[in-house]
């Protein structure tokens, strides 16, 4: 691991970590599978950190190559999907209403 690592990647690596043990990989059996949950929280909680609007976060994950690389993101989730995956996490209790 690079010593020289930003505080947003490790910050992402750890909560990665975490959300794959504790989170289900998909919320429906039927999903698309575009994301996984625990990408999607990720996302979410670097976006409540950061206090970024969702449309902010996602040009910010855009501009982002080592946490995308760290999420295993292969395409950046749309404004709509995060919001989406906070209301979802907001019903299986994860998060903290913002």
């Amino acid at each position: 691991m690079d010593t020289q690592e930003s505080r947003y990647v490790r910050s992402a690596r750890i909560a990665y970590q975490l959300a794959q043990e504790t989170l289900p990989r998909y919320s429906h059996p039927e999903s698309p599978h575009r994301y996984t949950l625990p990408q999607l929280a990720v996302c979410v909680l670097l976006a409540c950190y950061l206090k970024l609007s969702y449309r902010d976060a996602e040009e910010w994950l855009k501009a982002t190559d080592k946490v995308c690389a760290v999420l295993e993101l292969c395409r950046v989730p749309d404004y709509s999907t995060l919001a989406r995956a906070y209301q979802r996490l907001l019903r299986l209790r994860v998060l903290d209403p913002m």
